[in-house]
């Protein structure tokens, strides 16, 4: 633990003559001690969710209204410095810093719809947001992606009879879509959570406190989690970070129900952090694929939306050659040979898959298509000639997955 957060190397010795102390006093003394340790690595492990936590309170309390700066604005900025401060500080290793960026672009692109279709909305005003979405949003989805980190390192977390990474990312992109499908009267989620159950039935997660690893079911381990994070949505709510519609006129308490959601939302967030701390010799090859997934879905944005005065045929096809490109990086960043076409192949399913999708109509996803988010994330209309462009995305896009992959192989043996 002292190798990871060098601050704490300090208190190494001291809390080992604390622990051997408790031992000497006998099995009650040294289980209370245990349980109090227990207490602080989860507490430790929740240091940036926790203060995230503590700044939505406090400026609920305390920021002074008609401020100058919005209060999501002064949450965005205090988020920023809270980061920079905990990496400086070494409190928070660089590793976690990239795992909460991860999380804070899949969470805002969710947000992005969830507050266009109205589940929920951020009652006061700011202006650093995209659309109806304060950017300080995507933090509070970091923070669970850096407590699994922390947490996994804190007590050495192993297993016996874990899934394979592909089944749980094939399980992360089903829920990922739910969370959008479900709008339009496809609601899969307990479909998805029997999977998962099926999945994880037998999977044991060993995790170490003190001395011995202790055990239990690791499905047991995710509803605490989300149970958890339930309480901690309830605090934020309460705080006024965002309101459902039936918090409007009064806060009231979120609906158990909701657990649901959050279990689902779990099961991604494990997925993510399985896929790098699983194979952490792959982690410089997953990490440069999806950055550069990134970057093209940047290129693309501003290839359809930025005023370049080109021609349709090249903003509309362009845009999907990008797209397709996009999709080999992403599926790709989950396959371990770069030789083998199964990514490509996968990839080239998944752009037929999404053109079909365009002919499946019901009025909600209609009304949905016509709007921007909904004509970049579906598209509109059904075009054959997409598939190809999305095709030739992906088979230009080989050779830069190659390069990628090649860097990744060569800084690991250097370093």
């Amino acid at each position: 633990m002292s190798d990871d957060w060098p601050l704490l190397a300090a208190l190494a010795v001291r809390e080992a003559r604390m622990g051997a102390s408790a031992r000497r006093h006998g099995p009650f003394v040294a289980g209370a001690y245990e349980f109090l340790r227990f207490g602080i690595k989860q507490a430790w492990a929740c240091l940036f969710g926790g203060a995230l936590l503590g700044l939505i309170v406090a400026t609920r309390l305390w920021y002074p209204h008609g401020a100058a700066l919005p209060r999501y604005d002064a949450l965005v900025v205090a988020c920023v410095a809270l980061q920079v401060g905990l990496l400086l500080s070494r409190l928070e290793t660089l590793q976690e810093a990239k795992v909460i960026l991860a999380f804070h672009l899949i969470g805002t692109a969710m947000e992005l719809f969830k507050t266009s279709v109205g589940s929920w909305d951020y009652p006061e005003a700011s202006y650093l947001r995209l659309g109806h979405v304060p950017l300080f949003t995507g933090f509070m989805y970091g923070a669970v992606g850096s407590y699994l980190t922390r947490v996994w390192r804190l007590f050495d977390f192993r297993f016996a009879h874990h899934p394979p990474l592909p089944a749980l990312a094939a399980l992360s992109v089903a829920i990922y879509a739910n969370f959008f499908t479900d709008h339009w009267g496809l609601d899969l989620r307990y479909l998805l959570l029997a999977i998962a159950t099926l999945l994880f039935r037998r999977t044991i997660i060993y995790f170490k406190v003190w001395i011995v690893h202790r055990r239990m079911p690791l499905l047991l381990g995710f509803f605490l989690v989300a149970l958890f994070i339930w309480f901690g949505e309830n605090i934020a709510t309460a705080g006024g970070a965002w309101l459902y519609p039936n918090q409007v006129k009064a806060w009231k308490m979120v609906s158990p129900a909701k657990l649901t959601s959050w279990s689902l939302l779990m099961l991604i967030s494990y997925s993510l952090v399985a896929a790098v701390m699983l194979r952490a010799r792959d982690v410089g090859r997953t990490v440069r694929q999806l950055v550069a997934a990134v970057v093209i879905v940047a290129c693309g944005l501003i290839w359809r939306l930025a005023p370049l005065g080109l021609p349709a045929f090249w903003r509309n096809y362009g845009g999907s050659v990008l797209w397709g490109a996009m999709v080999l990086l992403i599926v790709g960043a989950f396959d371990p040979g770069v030789r083998r076409w199964k990514a490509p192949l996968a990839a080239a399913a998944v752009a037929l898959a999404v053109e079909l999708f365009k002919l499946y109509h019901v009025p909600g996803l209609d009304a949905f298509r016509l709007t921007l988010p909904g004509a970049l994330l579906f598209g509109r209309v059904f075009n054959p000639w997409n598939v190809m462009a999305y095709w030739v995305g992906i088979a230009a896009a080989i050779p830069m997955r190659a390069m990628l992959v090649s860097e990744a192989a060569r800084s690991a043996e250097t370093g």
